[in-house]
């Protein structure tokens, strides 16, 4: 089977060009609610529900955050309405959450939110889980300290398989972070084994302040001296081309003459987000000596 390297590395450094002030007039778009929901096996399902915000206004939870919808999952024999709860661990930590149906892999799961007066839908299924061959820490020379986190994958042959990465540090990262460019499917790779490397992701919900205390050549580093844990998923193509298109809209926010983005949802009745199935493995790299 060919082996070959594929990088997912953010660059940690930015040319920087001349700049001018430029003035925009934001039109404020027609709000709608935002839905981003999952499931994985092996847990519940969670949702997130939301009201998009003009780029022009500040970001305001108590006026975007939806607490009074009602949420239901179901597997096609059970339904089961979700709880509003606070989780911490989550992006945004107030979700909507299950206890009764679980992920299974294979399993196709229906999504139905009831908000704003409106009625969204949505299918996804989980797909197979599909495990890296192994996984390590790489120094990023000439430093010997700082790295990034390798695996290697053998992609199922013919299948059209999509994944997403994910990453954290136990005793820093209070969640599971993706890094820019964390999803890729098999359009090029398909069948073959190979090597990748990611770069430590940034939560984007810590207090910045936190974030500058970290010295800046650390910055997108994971350290030698790190347990790194990751989540690796498989998800349907659906999923795949969403996360890819919201990575393209991340990458370009703040430069008004970027191309816009669509975002590509599987959200049904005019809403806009993503209900994901995800096959998820984990692994765990521990400190190099």
């Amino acid at each position: 089977m060919q082996k070959i390297i594929l990088l997912f590395i953010i660059p940690l450094t930015m040319l920087v060009g001349c700049t001018e002030d430029v003035n925009l007039s934001v039109v404020g778009s027609e709000r709608k609610i935002v839905i981003e929901g999952r499931i994985e096996n092996g847990k519940v399902a969670e949702v997130i529900v939301t009201r998009n915000s003009p780029l022009s206004e500040k970001v305001d939870y108590s006026k975007i955050l939806v607490t009074d919808a009602k949420v239901f999952v179901s597997d096609g024999t059970i339904t089961e309405p979700l709880a509003f709860v606070i989780d911490s661990a989550a992006s945004i930590p107030f979700i909507y959450k299950g206890a009764t149906i679980i992920g299974i892999p294979g399993q196709t799961y229906y999504l139905t939110v009831v908000a704003d007066g409106k009625t969204f839908t949505a299918i996804t299924t989980i797909p197979a889980p599909i495990k890296l061959d192994s996984v390590w820490w790489k120094a990023d020379p000439p430093q010997d300290t700082l790295g990034f986190a390798w695996a290697h994958l053998s992609d199922p042959a013919g299948v059209g398989n999509a994944y997403k990465w994910y990453a954290k540090r136990p005793t820093k990262d209070r969640r599971f972070i993706a890094p820019f460019s964390s999803t890729f499917d098999d359009k090029f790779i398909d069948g073959k084994s190979f090597d990748f490397a990611y770069n430590r992701g940034t939560d984007p919900t810590v207090d910045p302040n936190i974030t500058k205390k970290e010295p800046e050549n650390e910055r997108g580093y994971f350290k030698k001296t790190d347990t790194i844990y990751i989540k690796f998923c498989a998800i349907d193509n659906s999923s795949a081309k969403f996360y890819t298109a919201y990575e393209t809209a991340l990458q370009s926010n703040g430069n008004p003459f970027a191309s816009p983005t669509t975002i590509i949802s599987n959200i049904k009745g005019g809403g806009l987000g993503i209900w994901a199935g995800f096959g998820v493995t984990y692994d765990t790299i521990m400190p190099t000596k």
